[in-house]
């Protein structure tokens, strides 16, 4: 016997269609995100560009922290450290509060290359966008606030998972 939902649709043919939703929205976004990597010449990876961000919005951090809340180990957030850390775009500070540890901080050139590649990407979508129809417009604004709080769900999701 095949469970209904209050809509007359199967519970089966939900959890398919859930899934295919899912890997829909997925694939765009990965689409989308690539695209814009490409745009702006940059050779920064997205774990370098999530880390950085995390450490502007979050920082300074001690490097376990911020594996924490990147949801990685601290050994593969030491490589993406190092690696920022090379570049200059961080820099590691004395924890004021265990002189034995440091922090992570965004350095000024950090914060720049953050301000130059957002300011690319969202060039690069405001063009893309005024291809759009109005109509498509339309549905892309009253999209935002559900994008929005996806993120937070993942986002809480995955505070969940890692703590």
């Amino acid at each position: 016997m095949t469970a209904m939902s209050e809509g007359g649709e199967t519970m089966v043919g939900d959890s398919l269609d859930a899934v295919e939703e899912a890997n829909g929205l997925r694939v765009a976004i990965v689409r989308i995100q690539r695209q814009l990597r490409a745009r702006t010449g940059s050779d920064i990876t997205p774990s370098q560009s999530s880390a950085l961000s995390r450490v502007e919005q979050d920082g300074p951090l001690r490097l376990g922290a911020l594996a924490d809340l990147e949801g990685t180990t601290a050994a593969t957030m030491s490589r993406v450290v190092d690696s920022l850390s090379d570049r200059n775009l961080i820099d590691r500070v004395p924890d004021p509060l265990d002189g034995r540890a440091s922090l992570v901080r965004l350095s000024p050139e950090g914060g720049a290359l953050l301000h130059e590649l957002r300011a690319e990407y969202t060039e690069a979508l405001r063009s893309a966008l005024s291809e759009l129809t109005p109509a498509e417009r339309k549905v892309i604004r009253q999209t935002i606030p559900v994008m929005a709080r996806l993120s937070e769900l993942l986002q809480a999701s995955e505070r969940v998972e890692v703590g």
